[in-house]
């Protein structure tokens, strides 16, 4: 699933994609754990300025994947590198019982509870139907980024049915050496999967330099009320069953605190490529007290006009500001 606060309109990033070619020497490297259906379309933007490193379990998705990127490729110069892996992740190698659903995005290690899932409407309890078991091997992210010579990696998104935790405790060293930011569904109930909750997870990033800035919500009501259902089944009304979770390094506070995750190496173009995820998750305050902290070092080793960069992240927000400001003179005329 992905985030509902995207930014339609990401004109700094655009600015340092189009014209200063910002990322071309190091691309933004975006990892998709549960890549079914293909990489979010807010990505877009950074052209052949971003690479996707992709894991997909399910060899025939894997083998669209590759399909669909090689097409891309012949039909633009600007296309971004993808490498697609028919890789389950885990936590450490071991052989375990893989779930395949009904509906086929649902899969996963851990099965739905079905006594749980049958007291919302028939459809969700026919979509997380078991209708076939199978032995998958997993192997910790860390061991196959070092066999693979994998990049390290600067946003990493996890869609996989319960399994998030697993995945991070298996790339301790990848989340260590590089990662500003995770997109991730996090299950509020242990019922649901009988996976780690939401809370377990939060504990884990906390403590290695991530927090929180933004969480989409879905509530699921009960089958005994017929409510309109929203794409994934959500309803206006119900009980909080699951949500996406943005996490982000705090660079700013990193600035601000000399012992805070001091380990991390906070370089010019981290800081640039941590405030251009700011604005394209639709946190452009966020970026713009990133970039006034950073000032100094942006300027002299990537020899940026940040005052620049701050009016192209801006620029969008004060007219929609003064248009707002317009609609309200109005009104208030014509009354």
């Amino acid at each position: 699933m992905g985030h509902r606060r995207i930014n339609p309109n990401p004109t700094m990033t655009r600015w340092l994609v189009e014209q200063l070619g910002a990322f071309k020497q190091a691309p933004m490297v975006v990892c998709d754990v549960g890549a079914r259906g293909g990489v979010e379309p807010q990505w877009r933007v950074l052209g052949n300025q971003a690479e996707f490193i992709e894991f997909e379990p399910d060899r025939e998705e894997c083998d669209r994947l590759n399909q669909v990127h090689t097409q891309q490729t012949r039909q633009t110069a600007t296309a971004p590198h993808h490498r697609v892996y028919p890789v389950a992740l885990g936590k450490r190698r071991e052989n375990r019982p893989f779930s395949i659903c009904r509906y086929a995005g649902g899969s996963s290690f851990y099965p739905a509870d079905m006594d749980f899932i049958r007291r919302f409407p028939a459809e969700h309890g026919q979509q997380l139907e078991v209708i076939n078991t199978l032995e998958l091997e997993t192997i910790p992210f860390d061991e196959l980024a070092q066999i693979e010579k994998i990049s390290p990696i600067d946003f990493l998104k996890l869609d996989v049915e319960g399994c998030e935790l697993d995945i991070l405790q298996g790339a301790e060293q990848v989340l260590q050496h590089g990662v500003l930011g995770l997109s991730l569904e996090v299950l509020f109930h242990t019922t649901m999967r009988h996976q780690p909750p939401f809370y377990a997870i939060d504990q884990f990033l906390q403590s290695r330099g991530f927090q929180l800035f933004d969480l989409d919500i879905y509530r699921h009501a009960r089958h005994t009320l017929d409510l309109p259902m929203g794409p994934f089944g959500d309803t206006q009304i119900g009980q909080v069953l699951w949500g996406q979770a943005l996490y982000l390094r705090d660079g700013v506070a990193a600035a601000l605190s000399s012992d805070h995750h001091s380990s991390f190496d906070w370089t010019a173009l981290r800081i640039l490529k941590l405030a251009t995820l700011m604005e394209l998750f639709t946190l452009p305050d966020c970026a713009l007290e990133l970039l006034q902290t950073y000032q100094s070092q942006l300027e002299s080793d990537l020899n940026l006009n940040v005052p620049t960069l701050m009016q192209w992240l801006t620029e969008p927000l004060n007219r929609s500001s003064a248009k707002a400001a317009s609609l309200t003179h109005s009104s208030t005329a014509s009354s």
